[in-house]
């Protein structure tokens, strides 16, 4: 049946996981919905006839294992859009009933018979039940556009990116050849000495057949595999003792309280354990060999990072970036995993927190001080978190304590034993927070020190998995606060001008090498602040984190000198970006639509960006041309004919300029409208290869615009 699970985990994987979040789960809930939906599935599979009824199967076992408290409230920015989580906290708060047979129905495109027997109601009710979800829908948005807010939002849901994947549900046995025997020359005394043994060997199969048949060679593989189940049992308690944790008990896991550390260690074992077993019933015998190997790789995983930084020390691999490279991906997540164990369990103890907090941020002093009063589990993971080279901080105006990498002599002799070129990941972990943040109050110096060293790492590498991306993140980050200085304002003195501190800081950074993103970008903004009297810099004002992703592609191609603070630009494949003010943008805006509104020809159109017809969509609107803005914009839901729209239509009250640049995504056809790094609503276009784009539906907010 293995073929007929991976097909079903194909077709309804993210059909499961997706109506897990629309019911209210995390991402990390929802995961594991799918996850046990599946189990139980395939545990059934063998009783599988046929298809019929498949689908509403499934969704009936994935209700039954939603977790019974989920939120009525979002917890974790999974929509991101402000307008769509709104709709998406409403639909929660909708009863069982309703909301269950409304998702089904609105968003699964399911038929009233199928709703009827998932939800295990009367078909008749299932009407009634969508009529009401519906008519509360509308009542507690306050709109009359319920469907177009519901067709939004839709969207939204299909641009989650699912986490759960199959090829960590099956996880095949792999075959190891058999090593070819050398025959050894024997003297004769070796060799009556054999018959002896040989005699005496066949006495005991005479005598005790069992001992050579099936069922020693079935006995023998039971008792195996009971030896590496108790074995790995002892593995993974003996590190949760080193942490000072608990691993996830069978109730924790139906209530979502899931340490991260070992769950996929303990997932590829349960796999490996489950496999073999069925082999030796069906062959009567196991590859010892072949699973002990296995078992070693999986055991591999449970490794904490103080054991893999003793193996580290043991044999430094300054000289081998490929197997450093292996080392950060694995260590990264191995502290990631167990920083968020940490973090979760001291939020279960959310109420000392709260004890040590003053003007909303934590007193870690204060905090530690009264440890000796905290539950025998808490204390227990506060003493033996530090072995793992993690110490508690907090971040201000934020009410938690976070365990966070420390910068010491361990993490100095770690980045000895690496290849130089990636010492920026330690660096990354010593200097951030939990997430990619630098810390706060911390010196132009420091930070220099950290963005040099991490952009040595960038350019010298290769995307290797999550870490990468990690790495770029924080160094966008990183320069961004070097060169606004949001966190303390120390960048403007009192005179209005850049501080002496400030300059000498940002001479520094634009003194780097020629292929520097930082200091390309840096060398920019000093000529510019000096033309200015160091007062301002366009490229400073503007400058956002996207840029520097921008700028550091451009690097690692050697067009870096082609970089400029205008224009469209494209950070990632697929992603562009656009600033305002921008006056080049904005001519070419002019341009175009004097072309293209001399006759309406669309062939004007053919190869422009869609930024551009967007522009050219709110000049028609400034300049009161609503004939162009008809010829721009066709709406999916309700086309017009010109006479009609032109008799409805009504000038618009908005401004490019009111917001701070614009995002384009070509995997899905939309732009985000960015104000302060973040989407208030987005367009969407489609594209016709003869006429070029045009903008199809339109979101927005206006009132949250202007505010």
């Amino acid at each position: 049946m293995g073929d007929m699970n991976e097909c079903w985990m194909d077709h309804y994987c993210a059909k499961i996981e997706l109506l897990a979040i629309q019911t209210g789960c995390t991402q990390q809930q929802a995961a594991k919905v799918t996850e046990e939906t599946f189990r139980h599935m395939v545990a059934e599979s063998e009783n599988v006839t046929d298809e019929d009824g498949l689908k509403e199967r499934f969704y009936r076992v994935a209700l039954e294992n939603l977790p019974s408290l989920q939120r009525t409230d979002s917890e974790e920015a999974i929509l991101p859009f402000e307008e769509d989580r709104e709709m998406h906290a409403v639909i929660l708060q909708l009863d069982r009933e309703a909301k269950l047979s409304f998702i089904l129905s609105r968003f699964h495109h399911m038929k009233d018979g199928e709703i009827a027997t998932i939800v295990g109601i009367p078909e008749e009710a299932v009407k009634e039940q969508i009529t009401q979800a519906m008519d509360q829908l509308a009542s507690g948005i306050g709109i009359p556009l319920i469907d177009k807010r519901l067709a939004y939002l839709e969207k939204s849901y299909e641009r989650i990116r699912l986490s759960f994947r199959k090829d960590q549900f099956f996880t095949p046995p792999k075959q190891e050849g058999q090593k070819p025997v050398r025959k050894k020359k024997r003297s004769l005394k070796k060799i009556l000495l054999s018959w002896g043994i040989g005699l005496i060997a066949l006495a005991a199969i005479i005598i005790i057949p069992v001992v050579t048949g099936d069922e020693y060679q079935k006995a023998s593989g039971e008792k195996y595999i009971e030896q590496l189940k108790e074995s790995f049992e002892e593995e993974i308690a003996s590190r949760y003792e080193q942490l000072g944790l608990k691993e996830s008990t069978e109730e924790d896991h139906q209530n979502f309280h899931i340490t991260e550390y070992g769950k996929q260690a303990r997932r590829d074992f349960e796999t490996m354990m489950e496999n073999e077993e069925a082999r030796l019933s069906e062959t009567g015998r196991i590859q010892k060999r072949n699973v002990k190997k296995q078992y070693n790789g999986i055991i591999a995983q449970l490794a904490l990072p103080s054991e893999m930084v003793e193996q580290l020390f043991e044999k430094p691999l300054t000289d081998d970036k490929e197997q450093s490279e292996k080392f950060i991906v694995a260590y990264m997540k191995r502290i990631f995993d167990i920083q968020q164990s940490y973090l979760d369990l001291f939020f279960e103890y959310e109420h000392f927190i709260e004890d040590a907090t003053v003007d909303g941020t934590v007193q870690i002093e204060q905090y530690l001080a009264n440890k000796e009063s905290y539950p025998e589990e808490l204390q227990h993971a506060l003493k033996n978190m530090e072995a793992q080279n993690l110490y508690l901080t907090s971040i201000p105006q934020w009410t938690n304590v976070v365990p966070t990498f420390a910068s010491n002599e361990l993490s100095k002799q770690i980045k000895a034993s690496l290849h130089p070129d990636l010492m920026g990941y330690i660096t990354f972990l010593q200097s951030s927070n939990l997430i990619p943040m630098p810390k706060s109050n911390r010196s132009y110096k420091e930070k220099m020190h950290d963005l040099f060293e991490i952009e040595h790492t960038l350019l010298a590498n290769d995307e290797i998995e999550l870490p990468y991306m990690s790495l770029r993140d924080y160094y966008s980050s990183l320069f961004y606060g070097m060169i606004t200085d949001s966190e303390t304002n120390r960048i403007i003195g009192p005179d209005g001008k850049i501080t002496e501190e400030v300059r000498t800081a940002w001479k520094k950074i634009a003194s780097g090498g020629e292929e520097s993103p930082s200091a390309h970008v840096m060398r920019n903004i000093i000529r510019e602040m000096e033309a200015s009297g160091w007062t301002q810099s366009d490229t400073q004002s503007r400058f956002t984190a996207y840029h520097l992703n921008y700028v550091m592609g451009l690097a690692m191609v050697g067009k870096l000198h082609t970089f400029e603070m205008k224009g469209i630009l494209q950070p990632d494949q697929g992603f562009d970006i656009i600033t305002f003010p921008d006056p080049s943008f904005d001519q070419l805006v002019e341009d175009t639509y004097r072309l293209f509104t001399a006759n309406y020809d669309l062939a004007v159109l053919k190869d422009v960006h869609p930024f551009v017809i967007f522009g050219m969509y709110h000049l028609a609107n400034d300049r009161e041309d609503p004939v162009t803005m008809w010829h721009l914009y066709t709406p999916t839901d309700n086309p017009q004919p010109l006479e009609v729209y032109l008799a409805d239509w009504e000038q618009e009250n908005f401004q490019l300029d009111e917001v701070d640049g614009l995002l384009w995504d070509s995997s899905d056809g939309s732009i985000a409208w960015l104000r302060e790094e973040i989407g208030h609503f987005y367009v969407d276009l489609e594209e016709d290869k003869n006429a070029g784009w045009k903008i199809t539906s339109i979101y927005r907010d206006w009132e949250e615009i202007e505010e």
